[in-house]
């Protein structure tokens, strides 16, 4: 696992742990399905650099919301 695909995983597990979001919403935000960031969170398959983008946006908003 790349690093910043390592980041990202920690960084999801904390709010999907804490209930700050649900894995079907970062997917809508992406535009995948829920499945393909399970693939993700496995490791078999990666998200392209696009998708890192739209993962690190959406982050950075759920952090905003959730540490005002």
């Amino acid at each position: 696992m790349d690093k910043e695909l390592e980041d990202w995983y920690k960084l999801h597990t904390v709010y999907i742990n804490f209930g700050k979001y649900e894995t079907k919403d970062l997917a809508d935000h992406i535009g995948v399905t829920p499945r393909t960031i399970q693939r993700w969170l496995k490791d078999k398959s990666k998200p392209d650099k696009e998708q890192l983008t739209k993962i690190k946006q959406y982050l950075l908003v759920q952090n905003q919301r959730n540490n005002p």
